[in-house]
């Protein structure tokens, strides 16, 4: 026996020595789920990154480990059928996550198999009498998270925390069960994801699929991600790096599904963002029936609106302490069921308070938003901003939106509260007076052949500008379900142009066009409008309106 380990460890150096393969199991790791791994798969990373780097392979099987800290040029690699299995114990962790790395260079988890975070083991069902998460309708469980008598926090967090880190791979895993945030990327830098499953339960507490916090020059494609909150957001909320920008982030070809947020920049926006494109992506809602969603759908509020297993927004843009956000292109998404397509949002709700030198509210211009697709939206999009401040330059380029419509005169007399100070989310005005779009302090837009369809017939105003300075209507296309007042409510608007506007003659709503508030420069020029009677266009003695 002796000789056998003996020749066992000598096997095991000069694979490390060579800079090959580590066969995990060749150095005493045993793949029954039950023994205790960490130790061993730990020296196996750490002889690795000093001989210089190589690779650290599991095979298939289950190996049960707590944390493990990725070094210097090392490579993680999981084959099919290879699970790291979270410990369900405290003690297996040091201190938290299961896969760790801070100042790493060169460091790579890939392969076609799985981490198991076994997360919800540490969770404790909520009071289904009381509690409810906003996000979802859905009364979510909570961590478990008291700390012992060292102030130790009692439940292991992010499933991979990458902190400081430059020229990271994570590659073809299948994610699973994360306990709160699934991968973390802390002020990384030239970081790719690709290929990656993340399957989490839609109950689960912040279980964020990948955050990219203060990251720069990060490429996420290719990805399937199934969770509770935000499926890819960016943010940043270490005080560490609040002046660290979050820059050059490209995400493209991935199916999110969420109950929360699709792609979403914030909400802790306590620095920059710039130079951010996502693309060529569906976002869509979970069903009952699957299996990551059927506890959580047992619990939904009877009095939600919408789908409670839906995202509340397919592409939410936020900066609501202090952040400049700057050059952001999305494009070529499909969303189905999501609750609101598009939420821009400049708040300020200052988390850092005096402890930053940046003004609040910070900023938000140079987003374009193109060829998009959403079916069963059942609350409005909005771009808006908080007063005296505005978003601008924001582009809305052919985005079409069915609506479920089905608003009633109660909701369109309902007023909009500023909620300046407010956590923001898409459904955070509840049932707004406006079925498609909603703008508010916003200066220069554009809005291109953009088509909002009612599928049920909708009291409310199509769209609802306040406050809004030099936008412009191109080809915008409606259908026959508005039936309240007017199709386009503008209040208090300067320099509004609408060209070509399309809202079929069977459409209930008399008044095509209602504007109010002292507007100025306000234009409608389609050919449709000279055929039909003035009173399509409403406006009060102070408008100043041009109709031709």
């Amino acid at each position: 026996m002796k000789m056998k380990l003996l020749a066992a460890c000598m096997l095991f150096a000069a694979q490390i020595a060579l800079g090959v393969t580590v066969d995990v199991t060749r150095a005493g790791a045993k793949p029954d789920g039950q023994t205790l791994c960490t130790e061993v798969i730990q020296k196996a990373i750490d002889k690795c990154s000093a001989a210089g780097g190589g690779e650290v392979l599991l095979p298939a099987g289950l190996y049960l480990s707590g944390t493990l800290y990725l070094k210097d040029n090392v490579t993680l690699r999981l084959e099919a059928g290879a699970t790291l299995l979270g410990s369900t114990r405290m003690e297996d962790y040091d201190p938290y996550n299961l896969i760790r790395a801070t100042g790493a260079e060169n460091i790579a988890i890939v392969g076609e198999g799985t981490l198991d975070g076994r997360g919800s083991s540490f969770w404790v069902a909520a009071d289904l009498g009381r509690s409810r998460r906003q996000y979802g309708w859905v009364t979510t469980f909570r961590h478990d998270h008291p700390t012992d008598g060292k102030g130790r926090r009692l439940a292991p967090g992010n499933l991979i925390l990458l902190t400081e880190c430059r020229n990271v791979r994570i590659e073809g895993v299948t994610l699973r069960d994360s306990e709160s945030w699934t991968v973390n990327l802390l002020a990384c830098d030239e970081v790719m994801v690709r290929g990656v499953k993340i399957r989490n339960y839609l109950h689960g507490p912040n279980t964020d699929g990948i955050d990219i916090v203060a990251s720069r020059n990060v490429t996420i494609s290719d990805c399937d991600i199934y969770t509770a909150d935000d499926a890819i957001v960016l943010k940043n909320r270490v005080q560490k790096y609040w002046s660290r920008a979050c820059e050059n982030v490209t995400v493209t070809n991935c199916i999110l599904t969420s109950s929360c947020n699709g792609f979403k920049i914030g909400t802790e926006t306590l620095g920059d963002f710039r130079n951010i494109v996502f693309s060529n992506s569906v976002i869509k809602a979970g069903r009952p029936d699957e299996e990551l969603a059927r506890t959580g759908a047992s619990t939904i509020q009877p009095d939600h609106w919408g789908n409670a297993l839906a995202p509340l927004a397919g592409i939410a843009i936020e900066s609501v302490d202090g952040s400049r956000i700057d050059g952001v292109s999305v494009s070529n998404i499909v969303m189905d069921e999501v609750r609101a397509p598009i939420f821009i949002r400049l708040g300020a709700r200052n988390a850092a308070g005096d402890k930053s030198d940046k003004p609040c509210p910070g900023s938000i211009r140079n987003v374009s938003v193109s060829d998009v697709i959403a079916r069963e939206a059942s609350t409005a999009s909005s771009v808006t901003a908080v007063e005296n401040a505005f978003v601008e330059n924001v582009v809305l380029d052919n985005v079409l939106i069915h609506t479920k419509g089905g608003g009633t005169e109660q909701m369109a007399a309902v007023e909009m509260a500023e909620k300046r100070t407010s956590y923001p989310e898409a459904t955070m005005w509840g049932h707004m007076p406006v079925s498609g779009l909603y703008v508010k302090n916003v200066k220069g837009m554009r809005i291109d052949g953009v088509q909002i369809f009612p599928d049920e017939a909708d009291r409310r105003p199509l769209v609802l500008m306040e406050n809004a300075a030099e936008v412009s209507v191109t080809g915008f296309v409606t259908g026959a379900g508005n039936a309240g007042a007017s199709v386009f409510l503008l209040k208090g608007v300067r320099d509004v142009w609408f060209r070509d506007v399309r809202i079929p003659e069977a459409a209930p709503a008399a008044v095509w066009f209602e504007v109010t508030g002292g507007s100025e420069g306000v234009s409608v020029d389609t050919p449709q409008i000279a055929s039909l009677p003035s009173a399509r266009v409403k406006s009060g003695a102070a408008d100043k309106v041009s109709v031709r």
